[in-house]
């Protein structure tokens, strides 16, 4: 018999819930998939409301379900008494598939209730589909990445109104902060009904350590990274996009290294269709960069040049499969892919520039959309 798919937790931290079901469900409980449907066991408070709107096939109340289970494990029982109750008397199951990062707790009371386990490693997914995008999870990928377009305006429209004085960035007459413009680009995306959560705004040294999400005054004449990657609140999707921004003049230096990233960029978007090798796009933005004469090593302080893959997965997690990187994928239509190539080095600065784009037969198509001009004087 085929091994039934068995996930817990809540739709907000798994990601696999939330595409199983549809629906956002943020207290955790049991559901599965078993020959192409998928079910839930809830309790009272949920049944109600996924019954009218999740993409579940079937739900099963698990307070009635106790109620069927002998006295002594009726009183002292819970959900997981209850699903392997369901899993072996309507779904006759003895195998079950769980994702590496099942709870380990629960995964012991299922092999103590008989049942075999196949663990996925790390990296093997629950749910192999999820690479492949339909039109309804474009559109959704599209609308986050209309609220990231949203808050990109508002930042250069900020450091347009922006002043230099002292050697500092003045706003309304206060230093601008990456605090500062995190805080607007987060109330940005929350009039597009997203959240943008974990926002890079980050100049001058902060701007080359990729994840940092930069503190403190923004430098003039440098360098401003600002990553945006907001989650719509109805469905849970992701958009991701970079820009990087300068307030006052460029050295020679910083214009060579924004336009050569930028140059990367769109050769590797030009690169994408289906059937390409994630990694030969990956290996010639290396090249290109390293033809350029910018090299990537790491000293003591850390690592400088182009450290990081050159894309990854976008949906319901902002970090998903595939990745545009060192492993050989065969890359196919529907995925959907950031491409962010960067530089970083701290005597020039920190640049990264990052597009979502959905594969198709030929090409590749962009799902984000804002300009590529970068001077704010």
């Amino acid at each position: 018999m085929k091994a039934i798919t068995l996930l817990y937790g809540d739709t907000r931290s798994n990601s696999d819930m939330l595409y199983l079901g549809g629906i956002h469900i943020h207290d955790p409980f049991f559901c599965f998939e078993s020959n192409g449907k998928a079910y839930a066991l809830l309790n009272p408070l949920e049944i109600g409301r996924a019954r009218k709107s999740s993409k579940f096939d079937g739900i099963f109340d698990s307070h009635r379900i106790l109620d069927t289970l002998p006295q002594r494990r009726r009183l002292s029982g819970d959900d997981c008494d209850a699903v392997c109750a369901l899993l072996k008397s309507e779904f006759k199951a003895r195998r079950l598939r769980l994702a590496y990062n099942f709870p380990l707790y629960y995964a012991d009371r299922l092999s103590e209730a008989r049942f075999d386990l196949e663990i996925l490693p790390p990296g093997e997914l629950l749910f192999p589909r999820r690479e492949v995008k339909s039109k309804w999870e474009e559109k959704q990928i599209r609308r986050a990445n209309v609220a990231a377009e949203a808050a990109f305006f508002m930042v250069e429209e900020m450091l347009r109104r922006s002043k230099i004085s002292g050697g500092k960035i003045l706003f309304d007459g206060e230093i601008l902060t990456s605090e500062m413009l995190i805080r607007e680009i987060e109330k940005t995306a929350i009039a597009f009904g997203a959240d943008a959560m974990d926002t890079i705004a980050a100049s001058g040294a902060q701007a080359c350590d990729p994840h940092c999400a930069g503190h403190g005054p923004i430098a003039p004449n440098s360098l401003i990274v600002v990553d945006i990657f907001p989650r719509m609140r109805d469905s849970g999707y992701y958009g991701d996009m970079t820009r990087t921004f300068l307030k006052g003049i460029p050295s020679e230096a910083q214009m060579n290294l924004v336009e050569t990233v930028k140059e990367a960029q769109q050769a590797a978007i030009s690169n994408l269709k289906a059937g390409v090798d994630a990694a030969s796009v990956h290996s010639k933005v290396c090249e290109f960069f390293d033809g350029r004469g910018y090299k990537t090593g790491h000293t003591a302080k850390g690592y400088f040049g182009f450290f990081h893959s050159t894309g990854h997965g976008v949906g319901l997690d902002i970090h998903e499969t595939p990745r545009i990187g060192r492993a050989n994928v065969k890359l196919e239509s529907g995925n959907v892919v950031t491409v962010e190539p960067g530089l970083y080095y701290p005597e020039i600065g920190g640049c990264r520039i990052e597009d979502t784009v959905m594969l198709c037969k030929k090409s590749a198509k962009l799902l984000s959309n804002y300009h590529y001009e970068w001077i704010i004087e």
